[in-house]
């Protein structure tokens, strides 16, 4: 399927988000962002912020004659971070903010191209109608989801031996989300094919983790900490293996007809 898009009219959506992000991150500070939340409406950067954003949109857009720009993102900024500043400064407000700067934008940028929403939903089908899109889809959500519920449950019994015997003091749920990212590094570095720094990640880890186990004492949960460790670094790699053999799958295929193709050549990474 051709896109109705081509590579002119996917780039001032990125220059868009850009000066969103210059003018969100790099021209705000704390000390700005706090007087913000401090005097809310009357705060005189909430509105300089709006204009900063509104003049960087229009000069990165270079759509000069849409005049409109500036003023629809300083707008949406103003109003947008205004009401922020009456809720919690949060990671949950944080996303939410960025999530509606980023959909304004969207519509801004379908106005400046001229597109419509049949010419955006072909664009992404075909961008999506790959078996190659959707197996590293397929390979991080089993890397951060069934794969540490299924360590969870295979190092249930030791768990449960470990907290009989010493409660634990550690952060609430760091291990899990601390699984959760080095399957995702992992998983990463093997369809980058880096797997030196896989072995990186395993003696970073060993430093950090092993460094509050030095006692005799502790050796049962220094072993429970090896045993997760192992099994979640085994089930990210075996993902990256099955996953960079899909990603080349289409590509053996299409050579199958002219070369022959052994069995234990389609995993050869």
């Amino acid at each position: 399927m051709c896109s109705p898009l081509s590579q002119n009219d996917v780039l001032p959506l990125l220059r868009l988000i850009v000066a969103h992000l210059i003018a969100d991150f790099l021209f705000q500070g704390d000390s700005l962002i706090g007087q913000r939340f401090e005097k809310k409406w009357r705060s005189g950067w909430l509105y300089m912020h709006g204009a900063l954003a509104g003049v960087l949109a229009y000069t990165l857009a270079g759509f000069w004659n849409a005049t409109w720009l500036p003023f629809v993102i300083f707008i949406s900024h103003v109003l947008r971070d205004g009401l922020k500043s009456k809720g919690e400064d949060t990671a949950r407000f944080f996303f939410l903010d960025h999530l509606g700067h980023l959909i304004i934008i969207f519509g801004c940028w379908i106005l400046l191209i001229h597109g419509s929403l049949s010419h955006i939903v072909t664009f992404l089908a075909s961008r999506t109608s790959d078996v190659r899109f959707w197996t590293i889809i397929l390979s991080y959500i089993i890397g951060i989801w069934p794969a540490g519920v299924l360590i969870g449950k295979i190092t249930k019994p030791w768990r449960h031996e470990i907290t009989k015997e010493t409660p634990s003091h550690g952060l609430e749920k760091a291990g899990l989300w601390i699984g959760r990212l080095e399957r995702i590094l992992i998983l990463t570095f093997v369809l980058l094919k880096h797997f030196e720094a896989i072995g990186f990640l395993i003696a970073a880890k060993s430093i950090l983790r092993f460094g509050e186990v030095r006692t005799p004492n502790c050796r049962k949960e220094a072993e429970y900490i090896l045993i997760g460790t192992m099994i979640s670094f085994v089930i990210a790699i075996i993902l990256g293996i099955f996953a960079s053999w899909m990603l080349q799958y289409p590509l053996i295929l299409e050579n199958s007809n002219s070369d022959h193709i052994g069995y234990w050549d389609l995993f050869e990474i």
